[in-house]
């Protein structure tokens, strides 16, 4: 087949008028609250096979439950509910029949990590079944937690699913595992990889559901780098033959985005060629190598195509840019795309299409979610509900893309929110870091961000060097630089927008979650002048201790690679370590902070904040402080994000707001 990235145009053709009315000024009356409570329905929809319904998580009674809506009816029904349990990652079986697992995530974030297994249940309730236990289960009977991950439908009618796990007792450490066949009616599984080739951690199959890719890792002896290696066969009576070897700190690793439904054509992802950005290639087996790209971005990785079984097409390939998009190679998909574009302009389209039934979910920075049916047959499209009622007919602030030039020139992609209403000049201006650092944010929605926008606040974020999906250039430009150009990225966004005209220089905060907590504090060690207060919360404060603190789950092969090669190597690299230090060099703070930390957080343990702030307060610094109980490395429950959002939005007020005294 030939692929195209065409990108189909209906000009002036709209499918429905008025859908969306894009807002026209910032609202600062919208309750805080109700930018943190829960949507009605968490997460999108999941098109059943045949497009006739529609399954949902949505609250009821503190619990999310699962619920189906036959779209002929638009009536929703709960099929699935716990007084107790979360229902998370509902997955279509057949078009009778889903499967899914448990979480308190919502609730306190320690009996998320009890939480898991997996149940399936029919759309009518009947023949449930506990397929696999929780992991408190499995550790009340002493018993390893052995998960399913599921990989894809049997099809059909059939009640079976393809599914992942390591029940031989493989290593899990980097991702090892075999593939199982499921019934999810009785619970009784079948072996499907009895000459496994390796610790395969990602498997790929055909459209004919035979195994023909796994990707595996392992750690290198005396250098304990990692390496990626590709197994590949041609058929279920093949042999195996690896097509790829890799060192994954290099990045030239290959990842497979699937099959063509010739079940011959083979669709790789990956920087080939010297490429920076990855890119959607065909395999060439007679060469042993990449061969056609068939999809690629100018500024962003691209590594993942869209399918349509029923169709037998491959209909696009998805690009993660700084507004998601899909480039069609379909032409029916495209043209329903552009109409769908042209319907509700500005705001992100993703669709679902089976049979004659399509469901859209329409998204932006300022709306949450909203969810639609079109009728392929009538050509009709109708509003069926939105995620946050409560902020419908609000006033919310929209997001653009920016770019900026660092001070060495690297060209830094941003998410800028203006508050809406206000002139863009002389803004007070928050700088929001995300974390990770190996991380980015997506744009859409932010909580965070429509609160501090709703109160005037311009809010800046960077996707600063080491940030990923912008290149290997983009990302390695961040290794070892804590502190260092990591830190100028964010301040030199800062500058730009003062130097625009747009920021009052006497009116910024730096702000930010794990990473972000740590460009907070050192954000206020290394300009002192710039940022008048600053916001942490969950944040590392010294770079030494992800390897030194015992309880923290930053260990393993990936730590002792590419966490060393990124983080800094607690071996050899002292003088680094002491210059990132934030703790290291709090005495060079002087703004005010507000820090926030989660009592159970294993990642960025409690350490790093109580060290930091004891170090000052001894020194006479201003510290609001405050431990969320029960929580991890994020609020879960819906009153700490409430509470959160409150004390955030009061510390800023004070210390930049309009009513703040200068100095």
């Amino acid at each position: 087949m030939k692929y195209a990235m065409s990108r189909a145009l209906l000009l002036g053709a709209t499918l429905i008028s008025s859908v969306y009315a894009p807002a026209v000024y910032a609202d600062p009356s919208i309750p805080i609250s109700d930018f943190y409570k829960k949507a009605q329905y968490s997460g999108r929809p999941i098109l059943s096979p045949d497009g006739q319904s529609m399954a949902v998580l949505t609250p009821r009674n503190g619990r999310t439950v699962l619920a189906i809506i036959r779209l002929d009816s638009r009536t929703p029904k709960i099929i699935a509910s716990d007084p107790d349990w979360d229902i998370v990652s509902p997955v279509w079986v057949n078009n009778e029949r889903l499967a899914f697992s448990l979480s308190k995530g919502s609730d306190v974030v320690y009996e998320q990590q009890t939480g898991g297994g997996m149940f399936a249940v029919n759309t009518d309730g009947s023949k449930f079944r506990k397929i696999t236990p929780t992991i408190k289960e499995a550790m009340s009977n002493n018993l390893p937690y052995k998960p399913y991950r599921m990989l894809a439908r049997v099809g059909g009618d059939s009640a079976d699913l393809i599914v992942v796990n390591n029940e031989r007792g493989r290593s899990a450490e980097l991702g090892a595992s075999d593939v199982l066949r499921l019934d999810t009616v009785t619970g009784r599984t079948s072996l499907l990889t009895f000459d496994n080739p390796g610790k395969i951690g990602s498997w790929t199959l055909d459209h004919n559901r035979v195994i023909r890719a796994g990707i595996a890792l392992d750690v290198e002896a005396g250098s304990k780098r990692i390496i990626q290696s590709v197994y590949y066969r041609d058929d279920e009576k093949s042999p195996w033959k690896k097509i790829h070897q890799a060192y994954v700190d290099e990045g030239k690793t290959m990842q497979i985005a699937g099959f063509d439904y010739d079940n011959k054509t083979m669709f790789v992802a990956g920087r080939f060629g010297g490429r920076d950005k990855e890119a959607i290639h065909i395999w060439d087996f007679a060469k042993g190598s990449a061969g056609e790209i068939i999809a690629d971005h100018p500024l962003v990785d691209v590594e993942s195509l869209r399918f349509d079984n029923a169709r037998k097409k491959v209909i696009g390939a998805v690009v993660d840019g700084m507004k998601a998009e899909t480039i069609f190679f379909d032409e029916d998909y495209a043209k329903l795309d552009a109409a769908f574009r042209a319907s509700f302009p500005g705001q992100e389209v993703d669709f679902q299409w089976a049979g004659k039934n399509v469901v859209l979910y329409v998204s932006s920075a300022t709306n949450p979610g909203s969810v639609y049916f079109y009728d392929t047959e009538k050509k009709k499209l109708e509003p069926l509900y939105v995620m946050k009622p409560e902020l419908e007919g609000k006033k919310l602030s929209d997001t653009s893309v920016i770019s900026y030039a660092a001070r060495d020139g690297l060209s830094i992609p941003a998410y800028l929110t203006l508050p809406e209403g206000k002139a863009a000049k002389k803004l007070p201006l928050i700088a929001y870091v995300h974390g990770g650092p190996h991380a980015r944010d997506e744009y859409g929605y932010d909580p965070m961000t429509q609160t501090l926008a709703s109160r005037g606040y311009a809010v800046l974020q960077p996707q600063f060097r080491m940030s990923t999906g912008f290149g290997w250039k983009h990302h390695t430009a961040g290794w070892k630089q804590w502190g260092l150009a990591m830190q100028d990225d964010v301040t030199d966004g800062v500058n730009y927008l003062i130097n625009q005209g747009i920021v009052d220089k006497d009116r910024v905060c730096i702000i930010g979650a794990s990473y972000g907590g740590y460009a907070t504090m050192y954000g206020l060690v290394k300009d002192p002048d710039l940022y008048k207060c600053g916001v942490n919360w969950v944040g590392v404060t010294d770079v030494k201790m992800l390897f030194t603190v015992n309880w923290s789950d930053m260990s393993g092969p990936y730590m002792d690679n590419l966490g060393r090669l990124m983080h800094g190597d607690p071996d050899k690299d002292d003088a680094y370590f002491a210059k990132s230090s934030a703790i290291g060099n709090a005495s060079k703070i002087k703004a005010p902070v507000l820090m926030g930390y989660g009592s159970e957080d294993v990642r960025v343990p409690l350490i790093h904040g109580e060290k930091m702030r004891d170090k000052l307060l001894a020194q006479g610094n201003t510290v609001e402080w405050v431990v969320m109980v029960g929580e991890e490395h994020n609020w879960y429950r819906e009153s700490n994000r409430i509470k959160w959002g409150e004390m955030v939005t009061r510390f800023l007020d004070k210390y930049i707001g309009d009513g703040a005294v200068k100095k």
